[in-house]
C-alpha cells in the first residue's frame, strides 16, 4: 500500500525520503533481533546445500541477467539496475512472505541473512568488475559502504541481544513487528519521491522499467525453482521467493548520494512485483502444495 501511497501522493514521499535509510536499516535490525539463531545454525549444519542456492543468487544470477540482456536493445541504465537487481541479497521480508505463501520460512531466513552478509563481497566485484556496469562509485569504497552498513546493522543487533532482558523479544514480538512493518511502509513510501514527476516526464522509460522488474522477479523465480526441485518442492519454491524478491533498499542505503536517477527508478518500480506478486502466489502455491501436505506421513 506504502507504493501506491507515495505515488499518489508525491508531496508525503518528498516529506518522508530523509527517513528512507531508517526505513530500510530499522526493520533489518528488528529481524536480526527477532531472528531465531539456533534455526540458522541447523540449516548452517548442511551447507552444501546453503552454498548452493547462495552460489545461483549471488553469482550465477546477475551473470546470467547480464548475458541475457547483452542480447537486448535495452537502456544501459536499465540494464545496470537489473543486473544490480539480480546480484542483491534477498529480501529482508522473506521469511514473512514464506510465512504467508505456506513455504519454507526457516530456510528463507539463512537465505535471507547469509547472502545479506555475503553481498558486500559478491555484488560489487562482480557488477562493477566483472560485468564493467557503470555507477559512480569505486568497487573498494561500495564493498566498504555495505560492509559498514551490514556488518553495523549485524554487530547492533548481536550487542542488543547480549542486554537486552532474556525473552524480551518473544514477550514484546507485536510491538517489534509494528515498528518493522511501520519502518517498511515509511521506505515505500519514501522510495517513491520523485517517481510520479518521472513517470509524467519519462513514461515510457518508467514504464519500461516496470515491466523489466516484474519478468525479471517472476523469471528469476521460475529459474531458481526449476534449479533446485530436486530438493523438494517446498525448498525450491523457497529458494524462487528469495532469488526473485531483491533487497535494492539495501543497494539504495549504502549508494545514498551516488544512486543514477535511473537507478532511483528501477529501485522504487522493483517494489511492485514484491508487493503484488505473493498475494497471486499465495493462492496458487497453497493448491500445489496442500495436495503434498495431506499425502506426508
Amino acid at each position: 500500500m506504502g507504493v501506491f501511497i507515495g505515488i499518489a501522493l508525491p508531496p508525503l514521499a518528498a516529506l518522508m525520503h530523509p527517513l528512507l535509510i531508517p526505513g530500510i536499516v530499522g526493520p533489518f535490525i528488528i529481524a536480526l533481533l527477532r531472528m531465531d539463531w539456533s534455526r540458522l545454525a541447523a540449516h548452517m549444519r548442511r551447507p552444501w546445500i546453503l552454498s548452493l542456492v547462495l552460489a545461483w543468487m549471488l553469482l550465477a544470477a546477475p551473470i546470467l541477467i547480464d548475458a541475457l540482456l547483452r542480447m537486448m536493445p535495452i537502456d544501459p541504465g536499465l540494464h545496470g539496475g537489473l543486473v544490480l537487481m539480480a546480484g542483491a541479497s534477498p529480501l529482508m521480508a522473506s521469511a514473512s512472505l514464506a510465512l504467508i505463501i505456506g513455504l519454507d520460512a526457516p530456510l528463507a531466513v539463512v537465505l535471507t541473512f547469509a547472502g545479506t552478509a555475503l553481498v558486500p563481497f559478491t555484488l560489487p566485484p562482480i557488477a562493477l568488475h566483472l560485468l564493467g556496469i557503470e555507477i559512480d562509485i569505486a568497487i573498494g569504497e561500495l564493498m566498504i559502504r555495505l560492509g559498514v552498513l551490514v556488518g553495523g546493522c549485524f554487530g547492533f543487533a548481536w550487542i542488543m541481544r547480549r542486554f537486552l532482558p532474556e525473552g524480551f523479544t518473544d514477550r514484546h514480538a507485536a510491538p517489534l513487528d509494528g515498528l518493522a512493518v511501520i519502518g517498511l511502509l515509511v521506505f515505500a513510501i519514501a522510495v517513491m519521491d520523485g517517481v510520479t514527476a518521472l513517470a509524467i516526464e519519462r513514461p515510457l522509460f518508467v514504464l519500461t522499467a516496470t515491466v523489466a522488474v516484474f519478468a525479471l522477479n517472476i523469471f528469476m523465480q521460475i529459474m531458481a525453482t526449476l534449479a533446485f526441485a530436486w530438493h523438494g518442492l517446498h525448498q525450491a519454491l523457497t529458494a524462487g521467493l528469495c532469488s526473485g524478491n531483491r533487497n535494492l533498499g539495501l543497494l539504495l542505503a549504502a549508494l545514498a548520494d551516488r544512486a543514477a536517477t535511473d537507478l532511483l527508478i528501477l529501485i522504487a518500480v522493483a517494489q511492485f512485483p514484491i508487493y503484488i506478486l505473493p498475494m497471486l502466489q499465495r493462492r496458487l502455491y497453497r493448491r500445489w502444495l496442500e495436495p503434498q501436505a495431506d499425502n506426508a506421513p
